[in-house]
């Protein structure tokens, strides 16, 4: 029986696909399988798949009719005999140790879940950065810490490289006794609730300080990044009131001002990148319109103290839930600070 099982959800990557299972099979641990799950891809990626498990006995692949990434884990999951579980994404590389260290942390220590820090490696502007760990790192983190400490710097957004399923390995029979999947009707931050679920029911976490995953940003992330028209309701209403019930159950009142603060200015951010968006006018002020007649946000943002006249301002319009002139408003200050860095060049 393989110690690890390997999980990868693939569709549509076919350029890259190569470098992260050669970055896998690689590997100086050597006892895994690797489960590639082909998500229906309309590629190359299906044949590649197959290319590969007749070169080693240790790939599985199975083919199934697309249904998402959070669909294709689930069935690796469910099909994978290790004893740990690993996840990567097909459009990224891992070191060629890295479940090496992170199976001898996780034996050492007893751990369910053992997380190492992942490269940012940034290919539209050659630059390359690394995200932080609990502690910088080296640390084993008991309930208590976890729940008291931790939990509460996740719920204001402070994620020490937790909230990604690619960067660490997980006791299998953890997932299995505690019956926790991947939700299959999430399309946004279904890592985040995967792995915020799991730190409020384990026993113990060790965080690595060497990051051994590899996290690629591509052109094509950022050209065809779409427009979730839905943003509000499927991930802002739904986590804020995951992590609100969370506050609640573990004593953490006093952060729940902090997680309804943080979510406005994720609302905010996302009303101007529907602005910011080459959608017709009538189009922008359904998706704002629906937004600012929610008695939630509304509610939210009365109670949110902004420091600038802009914010003082964007706040009054909000509370009055003036969508069109929100839209003019937003779109007026993105065409000035175009204008500014346009005179800066």
């Amino acid at each position: 029986m393989p110690k690890l099982s390997v999980i990868v959800p693939i569709y549509n990557v076919e350029e890259f696909l190569p470098n992260c299972i050669d970055s896998i099979l690689e590997q100086t641990f050597t006892n895994f399988e690797l489960i590639l799950v082909n998500d229906g891809s309309p590629d190359n990626c299906g044949k590649i798949c197959d290319f590969y498990a007749k070169k080693d006995n240790r790939i599985n692949v199975i083919h199934k009719t697309n249904g998402g990434v959070s669909s294709a884990r689930n069935i690796g999951i469910e099909i994978s005999k290790g004893e740990y579980i690993a996840f990567v994404d097909p459009d990224d590389t891992i070191e060629p140790n890295m479940y090496d260290v992170l199976l001898k942390a996780a034996i050492k220590y007893e751990a369910d879940i053992v997380v190492c820090p992942y490269n940012s490696i940034n290919l539209i502007d050659n630059t390359t950065s690394i995200s932080s760990v609990w502690n910088n790192g080296n640390c084993s983190i008991n309930k208590e810490t976890i729940h008291k400490q931790l939990l509460p710097l996740i719920l204001v957004d402070k994620t020490y490289s937790l909230i990604s399923s690619v960067n660490k390995v997980y006791k299998k029979s953890v997932l299995d006794s505690l019956n926790i999947k991947f939700d299959e009707n999430k399309y946004h931050s279904e890592d985040e609730r995967f792995n915020i679920l799991l730190l409020t029911m384990i026993k113990k976490l060790v965080c690595i300080e060497k990051p051994f995953y590899n996290y690629f940003i591509r052109k094509r992330d950022s050209l065809t990044r779409i427009l979730r028209e839905n943003l509000y309701k499927e991930y802002v209403l739904d986590n804020k009131n995951f992590k609100i019930g969370l506050c609640k159950k573990y004593g953490l009142q006093d952060y729940i001002d902090k997680v309804r603060n943080y979510y406005i200015g994720v609302t905010l951010l996302h009303i101007q990148n529907v602005i910011s968006r080459n959608i017709p006018n009538k189009h922008k002020s359904k998706i704002i319109s629906e937004i600012l007649n929610d008695n939630e946000f509304n509610e939210d943002m009365i109670n949110y103290k902004f420091t600038t006249n802009y914010g003082k301002l964007l706040k009054i319009i909000c509370i009055y839930r003036k969508a069109s002139l929100l839209l003019f408003i937003i779109n007026l200050r993105i065409k000035l600070n175009d204008l500014k860095k346009g005179r800066g060049k």
